[in-house]
């Protein structure tokens, strides 16, 4: 079972459709309810919205059992709220730090849940070459493209990406 921070970012949205084509439970969180429609058209099994104080609890009892996530996946930088999704064992894998690049964690919570914690920047050539065969034999779904921005227009392309409004990449073309 999965659960991504942040549905709506390109790298959230490739990971949905991964661990989906692979049979995992996929849920998610996301900032507005519009963004979490568009997950679940897309196939995940449901989600909460993470501006709730209580959306950790939340989560959990979206998971098989109400007993939490085996993986959470960050790319948001929520993992001090995160680690409250996880099943007792479960693993975070944090790759971004959008809303924040400290946490505080309460070190007990932790090594009685047994958790693991992974950071993570990108997979090796090897695995991008399989994720660009997954997607060619059709076998996962191309990212979707939110919008696309001529270089010229990198600034607002940044505009765009730090208002965190779109819904999957943001590309920028030569």
């Amino acid at each position: 079972s999965l659960l991504i921070v942040g549905a709506g970012g390109g790298v959230a949205t490739m990971a949905a459709a991964l661990a989906t084509a692979l049979g995992a439970h996929v849920c998610v969180t996301a900032s507005t309810p519009e963004k979490l429609r568009r997950a679940e058209a897309a196939g995940v099994r449901g989600g909460v919205l993470h501006t709730a104080d209580d959306w950790p609890e939340r989560a959990r009892a979206l998971a098989p059992g109400g007993e939490g996530f085996d993986v959470v996946l960050d790319p948001v930088g929520l993992w001090s709220h995160s680690l409250g999704a996880l099943r007792t064992g479960g693993r975070l894998v944090v790759l971004g730090a959008n809303v924040a690049e400290q946490a505080t964690l309460a070190v007990r919570p932790y090594f009685f849940g047994q958790f693991s914690l992974l950071g993570t920047t990108m997979g090796s050539p090897n695995d991008f070459r399989g994720l660009l065969d997954l997607v060619e034999t059709g076998r996962v779904a191309p990212p979707h493209i939110a919008e696309e921005f001529a270089l010229a227009d990198a600034a607002q392309a940044h505009r765009a990406l730090e208002s965190g409004r779109h819904y999957g990449k943001l590309v920028l073309r030569t």
